[in-house]
């Protein structure tokens, strides 16, 4: 079993994702504040809607952050 952050930089360093990933990704940004925050199809809306950004750049912007 990986723990979250070994799921985030396993999924920042990947082109692809899963449902599971989608999932996974949206309880997360629910936690950390955002709870707009919809995942689908390996994108991330962070306010619900607006600008997509894929889940991947948003797993290499969490892991910057906790990392500093």
């Amino acid at each position: 079993m990986t723990t979250k952050r070994e799921w985030l930089q396993q999924l920042a360093n990947s082109t692809t994702s899963t449902e599971q990933d989608d999932t996974i990704m949206q309880d997360l940004l629910h936690r950390i504040n955002l709870p707009k925050a919809r995942v689908v199809c390996g994108v991330a809306y962070l306010e619900g809607i607006g600008q997509p950004i894929s889940i991947q750049t948003v797993a290499q912007m969490i892991l910057e952050r906790v990392n500093k």
